[in-house]
């Protein structure tokens, strides 16, 4: 109820940065104005403004889509780095100002119309939740684009270079996107389950077996795979499976494996420092040793020092 008056009293009405009468909202007779879609070429211009929408957006159905948008996005390894500025906020703002987070919204350009999920193959279409324009020599299929999930994971590895990069979009240029940071942000606030992201971009904290014992991995972002997947419980970080990341000792740096969940120190992770992990068990940090960036990695934990290896970011 909070999280809902909030964004109504600051928002209003919200306008989207799209054409369609999508699920989202009801619609609404307004005049369309030619603009790039999101996900242009490179070689397109990427600077005109979103064309004008036919959409409103009140506070319910606002909520609804950023918790949508904003599920997908954290499974994808968009990361929570910042408060209204992070990545993760940001792609679920550009969602959100580009379709409402509209899993079935589709834009014709070469038409100048909304459309169907089959148009003609020669048509420039934006497509889905993140209007993935189908000429954006990315590769996104049909299904992917339509797909809220996948689409999310095409945004974050092929479209934003993972999670750093969001210029290709018109309503992130054009500043459109910023109406909706505030709802997106919300949404991530309320976030219990997604990737954890380290401050290496592209790099997430995985686990090769959902199994006590098994160390936990660096691992590429992108693949919404379960194995890069953690709940949030009173501190804990829990697998698919419902195990706990744990320290392995009180005394010695090791790699930090899986174990069943019994309420131990050595399985409780807290905020420390620059984004920092801080196990109270161990009296160390997470760590990624050596910084290394290629998949495959152990996880440790060591001595908190700040050090980018030693950041983290959760759902």
């Amino acid at each position: 109820m909070i999280r809902q008056s909030l964004i109504a009293a600051l928002t209003g009405a919200i306008v989207l940065g799209t054409a369609w009468a999508g699920a989202a909202g009801a619609a609404h007779p307004a005049a369309a104005s030619k603009a790039s879609a999101a996900d242009r070429p490179s070689s397109a211009p990427a600077s005109v403004a979103p064309r004008a929408t036919g959409v409103r957006l009140y506070a319910a159905a606002l909520t609804a889509a950023a918790d949508r948008c904003a599920a997908w996005a954290s499974q994808s390894g968009f990361a929570d780095n910042g408060y209204l500025a992070g990545s993760l906020t940001t792609a679920v703002a550009i969602a959100l100002a580009e379709s409402g987070c509209d899993t079935k919204a589709c834009y014709d350009d070469t038409t100048h119309a909304t459309c169907a999920r089959h148009v003609r193959a020669r048509d420039s279409v934006d497509r889905g939740a993140w209007q993935l324009n189908s000429k954006n020599g990315d590769g996104t299929t049909v299904k992917c684009a339509f797909s809220g999930p996948c689409a999310a994971q095409d945004a974050y590895r092929s479209i934003s270079q993972d999670g750093t990069y969001f210029a290709r979009w018109a309503t992130y240029l054009t500043d459109v996107y910023s109406r909706f940071v505030l709802a997106a942000q919300t949404a991530v606030n309320a976030l219990q389950a997604g990737t954890v992201t380290s401050g290496l971009a592209g790099r997430c904290l995985a686990y090769p077996s959902d199994v006590t014992a098994a160390a936990a991995i660096l691992a590429s972002c992108g693949s919404g795979a379960a194995d890069q997947q953690w709940t949030v419980v009173g501190g804990t970080l829990r697998t698919s499976a419902g195990l706990c990341l744990a320290a392995a000792s009180h005394a010695h740096s090791r790699p930090v494996v899986l174990s069943t969940c019994d309420g131990s120190s050595l399985q409780r992770w807290v905020a420390h420092g620059n984004a920092a992990l801080y196990n109270p068990g161990a009296r160390r940090c997470l760590n990624d040793p050596g910084a290394a960036i290629k998949p495959g990695a152990v996880i440790g934990d060591s001595a908190c020092s700040g050090a980018q290896q030693q950041s983290w970011f959760t759902p």
